[in-house]
């Protein structure tokens, strides 16, 4: 492998990154550790794959955020293959503009993570829904279940019940920080961090908790979703 550039996203804009390997036509895996650390793998300067840890795909990559001003880019010409995902002019445009939109939604919603109940279809459960599962059920693209919660939420129809997605982890914390950190002594591997939260923990501490697990290194199934909507959240919830 071969590193064909790096640097820090404060001095060089990912736009203009991603904009110079696709015009040299470059075969390989560009890195972005920010907030929300991505990955984005091209092809001959088309963009084929990638993802935030194991949430990969379109969907991952247009909630990635491109307009990151702090944090690392490297770029190491590998061997990959595959058939882009779309035209790297229309992809990016998508990117940029979903990306963009993807904050304003979640100023929202929270997060896509967030269970909602009231009188919209597929919310209206005694329970209710988090985007994300509706989405899963309706097989419908997630930001286009967002956007929909979103507007809801704004005109009064949906409300959050204090439930996300996440909660449902049963997490075995090992090492200093299980016997240190207080919500890390409240987690066995049976206990949900929703239990947790029903136990007293402020949900904003449990959110904080997870989110530096994961990046300390803690991996699951979904932990690239969980991050991104923990990041999410941390920005757009309150702290109660």
């Amino acid at each position: 492998m071969q590193t064909f550039m790096q640097g820090l996203l404060s001095d060089v804009p990912l736009m203009g990154v991603l904009e110079l390997v696709h015009t040299t036509r470059q075969t390989g895996v560009l890195e972005v550790q920010s907030d929300v650390p991505f990955t984005v793998a091209f092809m001959n300067g088309e963009i084929i794959s990638g993802g935030i840890l194991d949430w990969v795909g379109s969907e991952a990559i247009h909630a990635s955020p491109i307009l990151a001003e702090s944090g690392t880019f490297r770029f190491e010409q590998r061997g990959v293959t595959g058939a882009p995902l779309a035209p790297y002019g229309h992809f990016s445009t998508d990117w940029a503009r979903i990306s963009d939109e993807w904050d304003l939604v979640c100023a929202a919603i929270g997060s896509p993570s967030q269970v909602f109940q009231g009188r919209v279809p597929m919310f209206d459960g005694e329970q209710g829904r988090s985007v994300r599962a509706v989405a899963r059920e309706v097989e419908l693209p997630l930001f286009e279940v967002a956007q929909t919660a979103a507007q809801a939420v704004r005109d009064g129809r949906l409300a959050p019940t204090g439930r996300f997605e996440w909660s449902r982890l049963k997490l075995q914390p090992a090492g200093q920080r299980a016997a240190l950190h207080p919500v890390a002594r409240l987690l066995d591997g049976q206990r949900t961090l929703g239990d947790a939260v029903e136990a007293g923990t402020n949900v904003r501490d449990v959110r904080e908790y997870l989110l530096g697990e994961l990046r300390l290194g803690l991996r699951f199934p979904g932990s690239g979703w969980v991050l991104r909507d923990l990041v999410w959240e941390h920005r757009h919830l309150p702290a109660s």
